[in-house]
């Protein structure tokens, strides 16, 4: 088992993509979440995805925290909307999009956005995490010592934390 030190020296050298990407290549909207962590034993950052039963049952036996620190999840019910990811002319392009595939009623539907990206030759990935990475850098830097120290306390003693 890595010492508090070294995870805290791993945590701080990631970077914000570094974090956020595991997470993203692991989430599926509405199915499984997407779930960055650090292997404890091996120091090792890595995604997981959980569908909600497997999160459940993981968190019953608490196997999950015996072997990995979660740094970072996008939960299965989590929203990327179009308008967030989409500069105004490339979402009136979409909304066309969506009128031409029958689609105007559904309000979220990633395949659909999926497929108008490919079509316009946007990296709807890069954009993601350009979104998310803004979410998470206000978050993280406000509240910088919250944060790390929220991290150490799931798998340490708070009596043996140095702060």
């Amino acid at each position: 088992m890595r010492s508090e030190e070294e995870l805290r020296t791993i945590i701080e050298s990631l970077t914000i993509r570094e974090i956020i990407e595991p997470a993203l290549d692991n989430w599926i909207p509405y199915k499984s979440t997407g779930i960055t962590v650090i292997n404890i034993n091996t120091g090792k950052v890595s995604g997981i995805s959980l569908e909600s039963n497997e999160m459940m049952e993981l968190e019953l036996n608490n196997s999950y925290k015996e072997d990995y620190i979660e740094l970072y999840k996008i939960e299965a019910e989590e929203i990327i909307y179009e308008e967030d990811l989409l500069n105004d002319d490339e979402f009136e392009k979409y909304e066309d999009f969506k009128i031409e595939q029958n689609c105007s009623e559904i309000e979220y539907n990633p395949d659909l956005l999926c497929e108008f990206c490919k079509i316009e030759g946007i990296n709807e990935k890069e954009r993601k995490i350009e979104l998310l990475k803004e979410n998470y850098e206000e978050y993280r830097y406000s509240n910088y010592q919250d944060f790390e120290h929220s991290i150490i306390l799931n798998y340490y003693d708070e009596d043996d934390y140095t702060y």
